[in-house]
């Protein structure tokens, strides 16, 4: 018998072969044929996560409306307003809200830079966006990472 994190890797997988974004939560719910436990939550997103790290998509937090018609909207007050996780490989989804990827590898540093770039020129041109968020500024992944990198090595 099948672990249940081999279970989740598989049926997230499959989602992701006939979708560009996938909900994770949905994906449990339509396997499972009901509501998941927290506990399986936390698995399939584990799961998710190693799916990022190995570059097959990307792990993203989403808004309903953002993530489309695939999304999962949950039927509590007011959850219709929050975030979930997505995996995607949708390239216009991440560069349109490029600082809500959560995980994503080295082969997707590109795509992630590039929609930080449109965002930084859209909150440049626009002046509302400029004047709530004046010092905002992109960083490109590859130099957060050598940031990163050199202050932990410059730790004793």
């Amino acid at each position: 018998m099948a672990s249940m994190t081999d279970t989740f890797h598989q049926a997230l997988q499959h989602a992701l072969a006939s979708r560009n974004t996938v909900s994770i939560r949905n994906t449990l719910i339509e396997m499972l044929q009901r509501d998941p436990t927290k506990s399986e939550v936390s698995a399939a997103s584990k799961v998710a996560r190693k799916i990022a790290q190995d570059g097959d998509a990307v792990l993203i937090s989403l808004l309903p409306d953002q993530a489309g018609a695939e999304a999962y909207v949950p039927t509590a007050r007011g959850a219709g307003r929050r975030a979930s996780n997505y995996l995607t490989v949708d390239e216009k989804i991440i560069k349109d809200l490029p600082c809500r990827v959560e995980l994503a590898t080295d082969k997707w540093d590109a795509v992630i830079d590039e929609g930080m770039r449109l965002t930084q020129q859209r909150i440049e041109s626009d002046p509302m966006l400029s004047m709530f968020l004046p010092n905002w500024k992109a960083e490109p992944r590859a130099e957060q990472r050598a940031r990163l990198a050199a202050k932990a090595a410059a730790r004793p």
